[in-house]
């Protein structure tokens, strides 16, 4: 056998292992969950920029209303009241909403919503007293949307970002389909509890059941709870089921409940798995410059597998990094899963940065297998 034919049948042999060398090492891309890219989805990123008077928003949690609908859930805002305003010339509202029409958000259009009080902007759900509400999540049962926030208050004590989470609500709206400014929102009486327990982090329905993921703010870590539908869709959330683990499985005593998530996360978001059976946890690793990752299970309760990278954000290289938020969007399409971030910085960079404040996207494209 010649030199030549001895040395294609070398490469032939090597190539399967060249391949699953360059497979597990291209960022973006797990072996054991099929062939995936990620980038930046510059051309979503305009969606969330084409209001002159919304120059930036946390949080970022979305809703499916349906007929092509999407919710936008943010936390603290900069609205300004006249087009040209800079973020210091604009009101800084605790939480506000937006309704993007299309499910592409690459080409869909979308409209911002706050409230305005003595002709300023003003936080879409009012303050109550010293506390403040941020959005969790939320959704949409029949001709009725269900949304939870957070309680928050101030917090000045020894190594506190200066606030801190004081309990959680849940609201029922009765029309959905009408503009915000127009919604009939009745507050609901949810479930005791005690400590720093935050339900509705994140919600999924699941058959005849709708369960939320309930976050230990202060551990982050999640345990998780569920209602049969026809109850939360009239707003009877007072007896939930909690998991209590695999010997126990689903009761109503809260103090057995168990852990599901270990170190979830201070925000996240779970999915049906867009490659086949499951769920997918979705989360901004860290704090400061942070990573972008995934971990599966095969049922809600778990056992939810290891964190696996998918992106790592520019803005985390950056000089003084403050990258969180991760979540995705199962209602967006354009994409085989739909991600969002944001990136922060301190309050001179915020005042005058606009490149950061505004949620980025972030696109997961997966190969035909």
């Amino acid at each position: 056998m010649g030199s030549q034919e001895r040395r294609r049948r070398a490469i032939q042999s090597t190539l399967p292992l060249l391949l699953t060398f360059f497979l597990c090492s291209w960022p973006g891309v797990f072996s054991q969950v099929g062939v995936f890219r990620t980038r930046a989805w510059e051309e979503a990123d305009r969606l969330f920029r084409s209001d002159p008077l919304w120059l930036g928003g946390d949080a970022a949690f979305s809703v499916d209303l349906g007929g092509g609908r999407v919710l936008w859930m943010f936390g603290d805002s900069f609205v300004a009241s006249k087009v040209g305003a800079t973020r210091r010339q604009s009101a800084f509202v605790r939480n506000s909403l937006a309704i993007q029409t299309g499910y592409d958000p690459s080409n869909a259009t979308i409209r911002f919503y706050s409230t305005r009080r003595h002709g300023n902007p003003g936080d879409f759900l009012r303050s109550e007293g010293s506390t403040w509400l941020w959005p969790l999540h939320g959704i949409r049962l029949g001709d009725r949307l269900l949304l939870f926030y957070m309680r928050m208050a101030s917090d000045h004590s020894k190594d506190s970002l200066g606030f801190q989470s004081v309990g959680w609500n849940a609201f029922m709206i009765d029309n959905p389909d009408a503009e915000p400014s127009k919604w009939k929102l009745r507050k609901l009486k949810g479930p005791e509890m005690r400590g720093a327990l935050l339900v509705g982090m994140a919600l999924v329905r699941d058959g005849e059941y709708l369960d939320a993921f309930v976050l230990n703010n202060r551990a982050n870590d999640a345990y998780l709870l569920r209602w049969r539908v026809s109850e939360a869709a009239v707003g009877l959330l007072g007896s939930p089921e909690w998991w209590c683990g695999a010997g126990e499985g689903w009761q109503t005593n809260s103090t057995r409940r168990r852990i599901v998530i270990r170190d979830a996360g201070t925000e996240f978001s779970v999915q049906g798995d867009p490659q086949g059976k499951g769920f997918v946890e979705v989360r901004s690793k860290g704090f400061g410059a942070t990573d972008i990752t995934v971990r599966r299970a095969e049922h809600l309760e778990g056992p939810w597998g290891e964190e696996r990278k998918i992106y790592r954000p520019p803005e985390s290289d950056a000089p003084k990094a403050f990258v969180y938020g991760a979540k995705s969007h199962p209602e967006l399409s354009g994409a085989g899963m739909v991600v969002t971030y944001t990136a922060n910085g301190d309050d001179t960079r915020l005042a005058t940065d606009m490149s950061i404040y505004y949620p980025r996207f972030v696109r997961i494209d997966f190969a035909t297998q």
